[in-house]
Formats: structure tokens, C-alpha cells, sequence
């Protein structure tokens, strides 16, 4: 996945990428949509007879707007800039429309991976995963995450491949 590429060095492995969950987003179609209503609304009832009715049009679409960047399109590249991914050597989390956040964690330092999954959740077919780590930093929590028990088990298997110490073929001598 290209937007996962760009975070690999030049021996890692990529293994899992995940976004969070489309619900995530649901919230903000709805909004859209109200927002829409509203702004049909608003110009159904403006008295087009009137001087003024081109102004007090111009201000709801620009109100509408103006609320749909808010409420719809910066959650939207929220979304689409959240990622998370597994590679063979290290699990990230990177977030941020302008300003960029990141955390990577070795997979050397991973303790316990747990998930969580409500009644809601399970349906939807998404959940919780909190990542702990040997270091003193705080582990790490990922949300929203589609398949979390996949994923988890995933991490699992990376995590001991990365911790299984490497012996050389052949014979001894």
C-alpha cells in the first residue's frame, strides 16, 4: 500500500495496514446531510421578491458551507490521514492533517496485546486494541480498528517471529 511505503526502511517488511472503521465517518454523513436539509430549507422560505433575497442566499449557502468543511470534510481527512500499520519489525500509528503525529513501537518491546469489543462493535465489526510495551513509555491504543482479534493476532505472530532469536544453519563447530 503506497501509503504505508513511505514510512518503511529499506529491509522492513510491511505486513498490516489498517484504517479506522467506516463508522467512524457515519456520524459526519448525517451531519452533511442536516446540513444539506437546512440549507434547502433556508432557501425554500427566502422571499425571492425581496432586493435583499440574493444576499440572504448567499449567506445560507455560505453558512452551509462553511459548517459542511467543518463538520463533514476536516473529520473526513482526519480519517483518511489516520493509519496504522504492522511491519516486520515495528507497529505505527501516524495521524494529522497539517501537523503530522506519529508513535513506533519495536516490536522487541511488546508485552500484551489486548482488544476490546462491545455489543455495538462486534456488529460492526470493529474494536479496541491496547498495545503494551517494556519500555516506560505508555503502550500504545489504537481505535477503531476493523477486525481488531486479526489484527491482534497478527501483532502476535510478528512479535514472535521478532523475538525468536536467530541461529545459523548448518553445523556447529
Amino acid at each position: 500500500m503506497a501509503i504505508a511505503d513511505r514510512y518503511l526502511s529499506e529491509d522492513e517488511e510491511l505486513v498490516h495496514v489498517a484504517r479506522q472503521h467506516w463508522t467512524v465517518l457515519a456520524g459526519e454523513f448525517v451531519a452533511l446531510a442536516l446540513i444539506v436539509a437546512a440549507v434547502v430549507a433556508a432557501l425554500w422560505f427566502v422571499p425571492w421578491e425581496q432586493d435583499w433575497s440574493l444576499i440572504a442566499a448567499g449567506v445560507v449557502v455560505a453558512v452551509g458551507v462553511v459548517a459542511a468543511l467543518v463538520l463533514w470534510f476536516v473529520p473526513m481527512l482526519k480519517w483518511a490521514t489516520t493509519v496504522y500499520v504492522l511491519t516486520d519489525r515495528r507497529l505505527m500509528m501516524r495521524d494529522g492533517i497539517i501537523s503530522r503525529q506519529g508513535r513506533d513501537m519495536p516490536l522487541t518491546r511488546v508485552n500484551d496485546v489486548a482488544f476490546t469489543i462491545g455489543l455495538w462493535e462486534r456488529l460492526m465489526g470493529y474494536g479496541t486494541l491496547s498495545v503494551q510495551s517494556a519500555s516506560e513509555q505508555e503502550g500504545m491504543v489504537l481505535k477503531r480498528v476493523p477486525r481488531p482479534q486479526r489484527f491482534q493476532a497478527e501483532i502476535y505472530r510478528q512479535v514472535n517471529a521478532a523475538q525468536r532469536p536467530e541461529y545459523p544453519s548448518g553445523p556447529q563447530g
